[in-house]
């Protein structure tokens, strides 16, 4: 297994999927060397903050403080796996890999317009998809995601518009209408600034927009406030 060196290194993200004997094996691994496999508390993205070397999120967290947005991963093939986030390679473990994610200078040709947006969110493809309990926000959370949003430099005051970014946002990296193009194919993008956004680790952690070789993912206020990622500063994430 790579250790990674002491010196400096630019933002960087290895994403794993294992299964509970596996997760089991890979702690072992990380206690003979003298380290630790954080476990996850709570919320899935605290793993990507960049001072947490390796950590792991066990299924049950999915259900914790997101879990309106965690109905994504217990509907998706993902469920019941463990989300493993390193700083550095885990090289046994190189067919359980499904992304790696980086720090890009990426800047979105453009951003989705209301009109657009429900566009998106009546793809027949993302009804299809799209959990029940998305559906569902308590009034606590409406408030929490207006506040995060003001925190974030936004005026918006309806948290309807927010609704309507969040799940058109999701059904871009399911049927892509806003992307760039590489050479080898399309690249999916957030379609909205970080302040209307809402769980990125869904597109970080590829369970929604896995089939594409990279996707550009801005990241969400939560990813912001827990992970102290950079609002608007675009994520790579690109497939093994």
């Amino acid at each position: 297994m790579a250790m990674e060196s002491r010196k400096s290194r630019p933002y960087i993200k290895h994403v794993y999927w294992l299964t509970e004997k596996e997760e089991r094996k890979l702690k072992s691994e990380i206690a003979a060397q003298g380290r630790k496999l954080k476990s996850a508390k709570g919320i899935v993205c605290t793993p990507l903050d960049p001072l947490n070397k390796i950590a792991s999120v066990a299924p049950e967290v999915w259900d914790d403080t997101c879990s309106r947005q965690g109905s994504w991963y217990r509907h998706s093939k993902k469920n019941g796996l463990y989300l493993i986030i390193s700083s550095f390679e885990l090289e046994e473990y190189q067919d359980k890999k499904e992304a790696m994610i980086t720090v890009s200078d990426f800047v979105p040709p453009r951003l989705a317009t209301d009109e657009e947006k429900n566009a998106l969110v009546q793809d027949s493809r993302l009804q299809e998809k799209m959990p029940a309990e998305w559906r569902h926000v308590e009034d606590i959370e409406k408030r929490i995601y207006l506040r995060w949003a003001r925190r974030l430099g936004s005026e918006v005051e309806n948290y309807d518009f927010l609704y309507l970014s969040h799940t058109a946002n999701h059904a871009n990296f399911i049927h892509p209408r806003f992307f760039v193009e590489d050479g080898k194919g399309i690249v999916p993008y957030s379609i909205d600034r970080s302040a209307h956004l809402c769980s990125c680790c869904l597109e970080l952690f590829q369970v929604l927009g896995g089939r594409y070789q990279k996707k550009m993912v801005a990241p969400c206020p939560g990813a912001t406030i827990f992970a102290r990622l950079k609002p608007d500063r675009y994520l790579q994430v690109e497939r093994p």
